[in-house]
Order: C-alpha cells, then structure tokens, then sequence
C-alpha cells in the first residue's frame, strides 16, 4: 500500500532514505544500511512545523524518540537539491496518520505531543513588537509617530549592516559627491525609512484624493499629472505600472486602487506569516488584490490583464534571472516581466512613483505611456525595454537620492 512507504531526503546532508510500515515495526533504507524500530518502543511522537531561513513555506515534521536519545525524524521537506525543497506533503501526511495510529496501538503510554520549530519561536518574538508599534503608531498620532520612527532609524541605521551597502552603492553610484554629501544622503535615507514604517498604520488617511477632485492636502500633483491620473483612472483595457522603492512606495498601490477596473499588484510577501497578516489588514483598504511574488504569480498576472485589468510592479530589485542593464553606468540585472507582459498583451506601460516632499506631504507622479523599443518584426524588445524602465528609474532615483533603498544589494553578477 503506497501510503505504508515514505522516501525523503530531511537535509541536504543526509542521504534519501526509504522508510515501510510492516506489521510489528518501522523499518529504514538508504545507502548506508538499513534499521527497524518497533513501533512498542517508540515513547514519544513530536509533531510541529519547519521553516527554512531565506523561505516562508512552511513543512510539517515529525520526531520520533526511542531508547535511549535517539529519534527518527521525519518531515514533508524533501531536499531534492543543494537550495531546492520539494514539498512533499501529500504523501507524508497519509504516512504518518497510518503510523501514528500503529504507535498507539503497540504502546498506549507513547506521548504524542505538538510543538513549535525554534524558528517559529523567534518569529513569533520579531512579529509581536512589529504588530505592537504598529497598532501604538495608530494611536500617537501621525506626525508624532513618523517624527519618532525617523529619529530612531537616523540613530540605529547607521549601526546596521546595511548601511555599509547603502554607502559602497552611493559611493560607487556617485563618485564625485563629497563624504560629507554621502553622508547627507545616508542620513535621508534612514529617515524615509523610519518614516515609512510609521506611515504604515496611516496610509489609507494619507492617500487623500477624492473621486472627483484628485488631491487633497497630503497628496498633490502638478497639472500636467493631474490630467493624466484622471484619465487613466477611467481607461478601459489592459495596462502595466511600474515604480520603485521611492519615498513611501506603499502610496502607489493606493493609487492604483483609484483605477475604476480591476486592479492588482505584485508584492513579495514577508517571510514571516504574522507580520504578513499585520501587513494584509493594513492594505486592504487600497482595495487592489495583491498577487504574492511566487511560481504562480505569472499565471495570475495573465489571467488578470486578460480581463482588462491594471497590474503593477516594483521592478528596481536584484532579478537573478533577469537582463543586463546599465543602472548608474554598472551592469546589473533587472526583470524582464513587464515588457515580456507587455510584448505579449500589447498593452501600455506607464511609470509611476512618489515623493516625499516636506511638511508630510507626497507628489504623485505618472509619465505618458514609455516609448518601448520594437525589434525589426514590431514586436516589442524585452531587453531594450526593459533598459528604457531602468533608466526611468534611475532618472527618480537621482532626482531624490535620498529617498530610494541604497541599502538594496542591486549590484549582483547573479
């Protein structure tokens, strides 16, 4: 019966072992040898969930303990690779359903207990002051909670690792800046980013702009963007938006969510689940769906701009598996997705960010539809396209320097 046999590899360690349920005992092969436990002297059955670090899938495990200190340990996880995991949980739960029903049986004294991986243990620790100054963020007011956040990174950040890249980007980005410019930029950069953190418990009261009127006191724009958000607003059919981590990126999925049609957006989640669902409350009332960056993510994508709808992305992020682009005069990779979508739909792409301008008010700012390039068939070039993007970017990028995450390792061979 397939469900009394389970093959797993538990770490990139270990060898691919077979383990069979017979009659009286669990038995064991791999290529070291083989090995039984009968079920009888198994005393203790530990079942909880595994997370790898880089990963927020999570895998359900298994311990067995028998004699004296040693176990079995069995779990969902196969390793099939050096960094590949390949879930294997519809045969691993049918598995030890079969086995724990044996162990109960042959010894009625085994303890069968549920617990939690370490890792989970200290997700739980980061999640819970995240999700706590989050909800206090609500209740000291904005200005005095974005004022706060921004005095603590401009102290702390220049004491984390990251700060080290931001200043060998900046360096390498602008070699004729002076250290003490660098440091003028550096300093910015945290404060936006402590600003951002705090904003987060605000954004649906800082995205001020009515249906009728586009713009309030916080969110403004100049005359030429207000045309166009207006229009777009109203625009029928298919479309692509893509920003950058500018100011309070968050902001542009609220405008998106100002799109009479459909609306999506790409988003990679947080790796813990907690400060996801933290993150999730928060953004629904931008009323966007928000499609996980992931294997199926591209599936969803096309089935959304085949129902007309807008869907938008940060694209100035490290694409291992992306194109070569200069950004600053270096070479780095990019993702090709947009004008591979765009090549595809033949739908406009539009740029779009937000800057954080003084007295806790933002700019939004869309440019007209980008003039992407087209090989000598007509179709649209992904890699030159995708260079077009870039360099939009890097444009906003140097507009406000200190307003972009220098502390991103965009720079990478691979």
């Amino acid at each position: 019966m397939s469900h009394l046999i389970y093959t797993v590899r538990s770490s990139r360690w270990s060898d691919v072992t077979t383990y069979r349920q017979d009659a009286g005992a669990l038995l064991w092969s791999n290529s070291r040898g083989e090995g039984r436990v009968p079920y009888s002297a198994i005393r203790e059955v530990h079942v909880y969930k595994v997370r790898y670090f880089g990963s927020r899938a999570t895998y359900w495990r298994c311990v067995l303990r028998y004699g004296f200190g040693r176990k079995i340990l069995l779990q969902a996880a196969h390793h099939s690779g050096a960094r590949r995991i390949e879930d294997r949980t519809a045969t691993y739960i049918p598995f030890i359903k079969a086995l724990e029903r044996k162990i109960a049986q042959a010894n009625p004294r085994a303890v069968f207990r549920k617990g939690r991986h370490w890792l989970a243990i200290v997700d739980a620790a980061i999640a819970a002051p995240f999700i706590l100054i989050q909800r206090a963020t609500g209740l000291i007011g904005c200005d005095r909670a974005v004022a706060l956040a921004s005095w603590l990174l401009r102290r702390i950040g220049p004491r984390l690792k990251g700060h080290r890249i931001a200043r060998a980007n900046l360096i390498a980005s602008f070699p004729n800046k002076s250290a003490a410019e660098i440091d003028r930029i550096l300093a910015g950069m945290w404060d936006n980013i402590g600003r951002v953190f705090a904003e987060y418990a605000y954004l649906g009261r800082l995205w001020d702009c009515d249906r009728a009127g586009v713009g309030g006191e916080i969110i403004q724009f100049d005359e030429e963007c207000r045309r166009r958000f207006l229009e777009l607003r109203e625009a029928r059919g298919p479309a692509l938006l893509f920003g950058a981590h500018l100011a309070n990126w968050e902001l542009l999925v609220w405008a998106l969510g100002s799109h009479v049609g459909e609306t999506a957006v790409v988003y990679r989640p947080p790796k813990i689940i907690a400060i996801e669902r933290q993150l999730a409350k928060i953004r629904a009332a931008s009323k966007v769906t928000y499609i996980p960056a992931s294997a199926a993510a591209i599936f969803k994508i096309k089935n959304a701009l085949r129902r007309g709808a807008w869907v938008g992305l940060l694209v100035d992020e490290h694409y291992p598996r992306g194109v070569d682009v200069e950004f600053f005069g270096r070479r780095c990779k990019a993702s090709p997705v947009v004008a591979r979508l765009a090549r595809q739909f033949e739908c406009p792409i539009y740029g779009a960010r937000i800057v954080r301008l003084s007295g806790g008010k933002f700019r939004l700012d869309i440019t007209e539809p980008v003039a992407v390039c087209r090989d000598a068939a007509g179709r649209i070039d992904i890699p030159a396209s995708t260079q077009v993007m870039t360099g939009i970017i890097e444009g906003w990028v140097r507009d406000h320097p200190e307003q972009w995450l220098w502390l991103q390792r965009r720079w990478r061979s691979a």
